[in-house]
């Protein structure tokens, strides 16, 4: 009789167990379904609702119903140098920053579907290798790259247009080469995370100041190199090797 209560037991927690997880229903688009590659880099949905999908043949938005596809052909202007979008992300503004498989940065306006090249090629930085984009809380956008530096991008707030600013060695006194990462903290300063101490922008002061170049230059050529940064309770960390905070 134990036994067989015992196993009414059992078999009660296993259904209800069963019942605790959510009924899951899957939907699978492809290419026959009009989505432009099969292969997806990114997913994000912007503050209209839209999903969109970046892939190894252009960017796709999908309203819920089909998918409308952006992408450069013979017959159209779209200026993409290449169709295959590695890194999607939307700002405060509403539009899209992509990250392409040639390392060029292009934003694009969902309103005038419009790709723009970021840098302009009249700009410094223009021919930069890019490999990630931060985007800031404050608005502004930074490219890095490879092996020179980073750009900050600033968006204007009632025309939308684009001021860059190159922090290199090439470009102005800026002592590093790699940044690693950008990090804005609750005053509005931004943080540049590089190869050989740390950077400040000050935007309200249009100035940038460095930490731990000078003192890392004396101890070692290549410089203290710094990798993550948080904020806590009115207080900075910042991560660097060898144990070090």
């Amino acid at each position: 009789m134990t036994k067989r209560i015992l196993y009414l037991i059992a078999g009660l927690i296993c259904t209800l167990a069963v019942k605790a997880h959510p009924d899951c229903f899957f939907t699978h688009y492809s290419s026959e379904d009009g989505l432009s590659q099969n292969t997806v880099m990114s997913i994000l949905q912007d503050r209209s609702g839209n999903m969109w999908f970046s892939t190894w043949d252009g960017i796709n938005r999908f309203d819920g119903y089909s998918f409308k596809t952006y992408k450069a052909r013979l017959d159209n202007q779209i200026a993409l140098t290449n169709n295959r979008i590695d890194l999607m992300y939307e700002d405060k503004y509403g539009f899209l920053w992509l990250l392409t498989y040639d390392s060029h940065v292009f934003r694009f306006n969902p309103r005038t579907e419009v790709f723009e090249r970021v840098p302009a090629e009249d700009r410094e930085g223009n021919s930069a290798t890019v490999t990630s984009i931060s985007l800031l809380p404050g608005g502004a956008v930074w490219l890095l790259t490879e092996k020179e530096g980073a750009i900050r991008v600033s968006t204007e707030p009632d025309t939308y247009r684009l001021a860059t600013e190159w922090y290199s060695v090439k470009s102005r006194p800026f002592p590093a080469m790699r940044v690693h990462e950008v990090y804005e903290d609750s005053s509005g300063h931004e943080w540049i995370l590089t190869d050989n101490g740390l950077g400040m922008v000050s935007p309200a002061e249009k100035s940038t100041a460095s930490f731990f170049v000078e003192a890392a230059e004396k101890e070692k050529k290549e410089g203290q190199p710094f990798y993550a940064c948080r904020e806590h309770e009115g207080e900075i960390f910042f991560g660097s090797e060898k144990g070090r905070v």
